[in-house]
């Protein structure tokens, strides 16, 4: 409950002109999909919304990371999220959870962010979030106090932002990923107070008082994986994608694709992330979306070396066995994390029909991790995330769809 506590072969083109319709375009990328009967060919140009506004009482959006996002009447709602907003966590900065709520309108008449009267009853970070019938429903997340298990319901309506409570998640929860097929949520895995979750429950969202059911738990426990759904060629899938845990010095990062299949209510390795190589690759933390008949978009995400490498770092500091040399590792992961490079700009395709997962190249801009991908019609929406270890973006990228097959 809430309390006061709280994306075979294709080429990229990248366009020094600037063309405007409500939003920026600076790229191109075709894509040769197929869909098992015909290549279609896919364009997707990038550009960008206006960068979301400052939180109440800030002169300055450093970027959020973890913020709720979806569609609701057209506008694109993000809210809440987490930053550093006076220095980086290694100069002692201090983590900041906020429960502002901002709306875009997608509909192309507005160019111009806006901040709703309303807020979040708690400040509130890292939920999963899907939105259905309309609206959009936040599960779990977590602020200053830890995780929690309340489920928020965000409806745009009349020009405000309505929000209510729903029944509370079976357990405290963040990090967890979710999807919808029809009115029903899925939600898969997270961290809670005691660890990484295997966990899976539904629940039919547009019941007053919808409830919780338990179903098959994945086949590890696992957080910051890509969850949506998509057609297999049989009947609408959950597929986790990606995603880490840690069971012991360091965590383990997966490149594993699981499928869910409602009809035989159990899980399968239907695939794993791989690229132009043919070598698997590890992703967390990244966004991804459905789109087409068949296809799964993954952009981006945190491949594991270099979160690895700090935690190796943290692990050598704990053990220690004098201050100078804990402050000398500590210098160290200071200096690790000050030349960090960004996280994996690599972009995928998955195909629910063929189980193949092809690599698409780069993005050209900084990859955003611990954020949400929202689709809406054509255009898939990233707003903030986090760039480098502790570095946010007030940046909102956008990926313009075209092509055959995308309904």
């Amino acid at each position: 409950m809430f309390r006061a506590y709280k994306f075979r072969n294709f080429s990229v083109r990248f366009r020094r002109k600037a063309k405007v319709f409500a939003v920026i375009l600076f790229g191109g990328v075709v894509l040769q999909c197929s869909s098992g009967e015909k290549n279609t060919a896919m364009k997707i140009n990038w550009g960008s919304l206006p960068d979301i506004p400052p939180a109440s009482g800030q002169t300055e959006q450093k970027g959020l990371a973890g913020a709720l996002a979806g569609v609701s009447s057209e506008m694109l709602i993000v809210a809440g999220g987490s930053n550093f907003p006076d220095s980086l966590p290694w100069q002692g900065g201090t983590k900041t959870y906020y429960n502002d709520i901002f709306f875009f309108n997608l509909n192309g008449k507005e160019t111009t962010w806006h901040v709703a009267s309303e807020k979040l009853p708690v400040p509130l970070a890292y939920s999963a979030c899907v939105s259905v019938n309309d609206e959009l429903i936040c599960i779990g997340g977590e602020n200053l106090n830890g995780t929690i298990p309340g489920v928020l319901k965000l409806k745009f309506d009349k020009g405000e932002m309505q929000i209510s409570t729903l029944t509370d998640f079976p357990v405290a929860v963040s990090n967890c990923g979710a999807a919808a097929i029809g009115p029903v949520v899925y939600v898969a895995g997270g961290l809670g107070a005691e660890g990484y979750l295997s966990s899976f429950y539904s629940a039919d969202v547009s019941k007053d008082m919808p409830e919780w059911a338990k179903l098959p738990d994945l086949p590890q426990p696992v957080s910051n994986a890509v969850v949506v759904s998509q057609w297999d060629g049989n009947e609408e899938c959950i597929y986790v994608l990606g995603g880490r845990n840690r069971n012991g010095e360091l965590s383990t990062f997966f490149s594993s694709v699981l499928k869910y299949s409602p009809s035989k209510k159990s899980w399968e390795l239907a695939g794993e992330i791989s690229n132009a190589q043919k070598e698997l690759v590890t992703l967390a933390a990244g966004t991804g979306v459905a789109v087409g008949k068949n296809l799964i978009l993954l952009f981006g995400g945190d491949n594991g070396q270099l979160y690895n490498k700090t935690e190796e770092y943290i692990n050598a500091a704990t053990a220690a066995e004098t201050p100078e040399e804990k402050e000398t590792i500590n210098k160290q992961k200071i200096k690790h994390l000050k030349g960090h490079p960004g996280f994996s700009r690599q972009v995928f395709w998955y195909n629910t029909l063929t189980g193949e997962c092809k690599e698409e190249g780069e993005l050209s801009f900084p990859a955003q991790v611990t954020t949400l991908a929202v689709k809406f019609n054509n255009r898939i929406y990233i707003p903030n995330g986090e760039i480098r270890p502790g570095v946010r973006t007030p940046k909102v990228n956008v990926a313009d769809l075209s092509g055959d097959n995308l309904e």
